[in-house]
C-alpha cells in the first residue's frame, strides 16, 4: 500500500509539474482581452449553441467541397468539451482558452497514467518527459487555442500510448484509444485518416490476445473491454450520424464524396509528400528550435524549405531498432514498433492526400509520432548498451535524465508564457476597437438602426483576410445580447439557424476593410458609425513598402491578373500555388500588419 501511494504521488507530481505552464498560460490570458475572429468566432458560436435546440452535430467547416456548400469536419465533441469551461467563465471568449488548457492538462495526465501502466514509476517519468517536450514544442499559444487543428495534438499522444498498451496486452485501456481517437478524428479530419487504423489495430490486438489466452476469465474480460469500447465509441459518433440521417446531404456523405471525387485543388506531389514526411521526423533540425522557439513544432512545420535528410537518418535508426526488437523478441518494443509502423504508414498517406497548399497545421500531429519514434530508438540503444555495460546501471540513470528533460522543458514553457498573446491580435484588436462605437450606434438608433431590440443582418466586405472580422462582429454582437444574423451565403460557417431572410431584419451592419471603406462612404443610405486604423506609422509605411514590392514582382512574373486582387482579397491572392516564395512571404507580412476597419449601418436590402 505504501508503494502504491508513493507511485500515485509520483504520477500526480509529474502531472502537476508538466501541466503548470498550461495553468500559468490560462491565468496570463485572463488579462489579455480577446475578440475571436474567423474560425474561432465560428467555434464560439457553436460552443454557445451547446445544450440548446441548435446543439451542433458536426464540426467546424473545412476545405471540403465548394463554398458556400462546403462540408465540415466530422463531429462536434471539441465544442461539447469546451462548453462547460465556457459557461464557468461567464460565457467569455477566455473560457474557450481556459477550456483548451484544461483539456490538454487532462490529456497530459492520461499519458502519464498510461506511462505508469507501461513501466510503473519510471514509465510515468518518461511519459512526463515526452509530454513536457510536446508542450514546449507545440507552444502554449497552440495548447490554449481551441482551433480544430490545434485541439487534438496532445490527444494524439494519448492515442499512441494507449494503443501501445493494448497491443502489449492491456485490453482495459481500449476504451481510451477509442475515446481519444474519436474526439481527435471528429475535430480535424487528418486525425480520421490516422486514428481509424490505430483503433483497428487496437481492436485487432485485443481479439488476438483473447484468441491466444487459455484463461476463461481473461477471455471474458477482453470481450467486456471490447463491448465497452464499442458502446462508448457508438455514443461518441452518434451526433454526426444523426446529422447524416436527418440532413440532406449529410456531412458524412459530403466528406466521402469530397475525398473520393475529383480534388478541387492540386494534390501535393508524391516527392513533396515524402519530403514533408521526413521533415517531421527530423529530430536533429527541430531540437535547436526547441531551445529558441516557444512553438518549435509550429515553426518547423511552417518553413517552406528543408530537405528532411535528418528525418531519413531517424527513420533508418528506427528500422534498426525494429530489427533488433524482432531479433531479440522484445515484446514491449515490438508492440511499440507495430503502433509506430502503422502511424508512420498512415502519416505518409495522410500527407499525400493534401489538396492545395501544405499548410503547417495539417501536419502538426506528426511531431507526436516523432517523439515516440525517438523514445523507441533511445530505449533500444539503452538496452543494447546495458547488455554490454551492466556497470553503467542505465535502468536507474535514464529516468533521471528523463526527469531533467521534463523539468528543463517545463521551466522553458513557463518562461515563455509571460509573452503569450491572444490569437490573431492584428485582427482581434481592431475589432475590439470598433465594437463600442458600433453598439452605441445601435443603442442610440443611428441611421437605419432601431435600437437594441431590433434585428440586424451583419455583412462584410474584407480586403484582408476572407471576412475574419466580419464573423467576429456577428459573434461579439450576439455575445452582447443583440439579435443578429447573416445572409444565406454564410449559412455553413455561421450556422443555418442564424440566417436572416430579407424582410426579417430591421437594418444592416456592414464591416468593411481597406480599399472598400471609401467605396462604402460613397454609397447612399450608409452611415459610418466606427472606424479604426490600429497600425503605427511605421507599420503603415512598411505595409505600403511591401505592397509596392508585391505589385512589382507580380508584373515581373507576368501575373497582372493578381494585381487588383492584392488590394481587394490579399489572403486569396497569397494562396496562388504558382507564386514565388518571396512574394508569398511579403503578402503574409502584409496580412500580419493588417488594414483599417470601418463599420457602417444601412437600411435593409443593401447587402447584395
Amino acid at each position: 500500500m505504501i508503494d502504491a501511494d508513493h507511485s500515485r504521488r509520483t504520477r500526480i507530481g509529474w502531472w502537476l509539474l508538466v501541466t503548470s505552464p498550461l495553468v500559468v498560460a490560462a491565468i496570463v490570458l485572463l488579462w489579455r482581452p480577446w475578440a475571436p475572429t474567423l474560425d474561432m468566432a465560428m467555434t464560439e458560436l457553436r460552443v454557445r449553441d451547446v445544450g440548446g435546440r441548435d446543439t451542433p452535430l458536426v464540426g467546424l467547416p473545412g476545405r471540403i467541397g465548394d463554398f458556400p456548400d462546403q462540408g465540415s469536419h466530422p463531429g462536434p465533441w471539441s465544442f461539447y468539451l469546451v462548453a462547460p469551461f465556457y459557461w464557468l467563465s461567464g460565457r467569455r471568449a477566455w473560457g474557450m482558452e481556459f477550456g483548451s488548457a484544461m483539456i490538454n492538462a487532462v490529456a497530459v495526465g492520461v499519458v502519464v497514467w498510461l506511462g505508469h501502466r507501461i513501466d510503473r514509476r519510471w514509465g510515468a517519468v518518461v511519459a512526463a518527459a515526452v509530454c513536457a517536450v510536446a508542450v514546449r514544442g507545440y507552444g502554449l499559444s497552440v495548447l490554449t487555442h481551441p482551433w480544430n487543428p490545434y485541439f487534438p495534438v496532445l490527444l494524439w499522444l494519448v492515442v499512441l500510448f494507449a494503443t501501445w498498451l493494448v497491443v502489449r496486452g492491456d485490453h482495459a485501456v481500449l476504451v481510451v484509444v477509442v475515446v481519444a481517437a474519436s474526439i481527435a478524428a471528429q475535430t480535424h479530419i487528418p486525425y480520421l485518416v490516422n486514428g481509424v487504423p490505430l483503433c483497428a489495430l487496437a481492436i485487432g490486438a485485443a481479439l488476438w490476445h483473447r484468441h491466444r489466452s487459455d484463461d476463461v476469465g481473461e477471455r471474458r474480460a477482453v470481450v467486456r473491454s471490447l463491448g465497452i469500447a464499442v458502446g462508448v465509441g457508438a455514443v461518441f459518433w452518434l451526433p454526426p450520424f444523426v446529422d447524416q440521417l436527418f440532413r440532406d446531404p449529410g456531412n458524412i456523405r459530403m466528406i466521402v464524396e469530397h475525398f473520393l471525387g475529383e480534388p478541387t485543388d492540386r494534390r501535393v506531389a508524391l516527392s513533396e509528400a515524402v519530403r514533408v514526411f521526413f521533415r517531421h521526423l527530423d529530430v536533429f533540425a527541430v531540437s535547436p528550435d526547441l531551445v529558441v522557439h516557444a512553438d518549435a513544432f509550429v515553426h518547423r512545420s511552417g518553413l517552406p524549405t528543408g530537405s528532411g535528410w535528418g528525418g531519413v537518418v531517424v527513420f533508418v535508426l528506427w528500422l534498426g531498432a525494429v530489427a533488433w526488437a524482432v531479433a531479440h523478441r522484445h515484446r514491449s518494443l515490438i508492440a511499440l514498433h507495430l503502433v509506430l509502423g502503422t502511424a508512420l504508414a498512415m502519416q505518409l498517406v495522410s500527407i499525400s492526400r493534401i489538396f492545395g497548399k501544405v499548410w503547417y497545421y495539417l501536419t502538426l500531429w506528426a511531431w507526436g509520432t516523432m517523439l515516440l519514434v525517438v523514445v523507441s530508438i533511445v530505449w533500444t540503444a539503452c538496452i543494447v548498451v546495458a547488455t554490454h555495460r551492466a556497470d553503467l546501471d542505465l535502468r536507474r540513470r535514464v529516468p533521471y535524465v528523463a526527469a531533467g528533460v521534463a523539468v528543463i522543458a517545463t521551466v522553458a514553457s513557463i518562461a515563455a508564457s509571460w509573452t503569450l498573446d491572444v490569437p490573431d491580435p492584428q485582427l482581434s484588436g481592431p475589432l475590439r476597437t470598433v465594437l463600442p462605437d458600433t453598439t452605441a450606434a445601435i443603442d442610440d438608433g443611428v441611421g437605419a438602426t432601431v435600437g437594441p431590440d431590433g434585428t440586424y443582418l451583419v455583412f462584410w466586405q474584407d480586403a484582408l483576410f476572407i471576412g475574419s472580422q466580419g464573423y467576429g462582429l456577428v459573434n461579439e454582437l450576439e455575445r452582447r445580447g443583440y439579435d443578429v444574423g447573416v445572409h444565406d451565403t454564410w449559412r455553413v460557417p455561421v450556422t443555418p439557424h442564424r440566417v436572416l431572410p430579407f424582410g426579417q431584419y430591421d437594418a444592416e451592419i456592414h464591416l468593411v476593410t481597406g480599399v472598400f471603406i471609401d467605396q462604402w462612404r460613397d454609397r447612399d443610405g450608409f452611415v459610418e458609425v466606427a472606424f479604426t486604423d490600429d497600425r503605427s506609422p511605421d507599420e503603415r509605411d512598411r505595409f505600403d513598402e511591401l505592397r509596392r514590392y508585391v505589385l512589382e514582382r507580380l508584373e515581373e512574373e507576368g501575373r497582372d491578373d493578381l494585381v487588383p486582387v492584392v488590394d481587394e482579397n490579399l489572403f486569396g491572392a497569397s494562396l496562388d500555388l504558382d507564386l514565388p516564395q518571396d512574394v508569398v512571404d511579403a503578402m503574409s507580412e502584409m496580412i500580419e500588419i493588417g488594414l483599417p476597419v470601418a463599420v457602417f449601418v444601412a437600411p435593409p436590402g443593401n447587402s447584395f
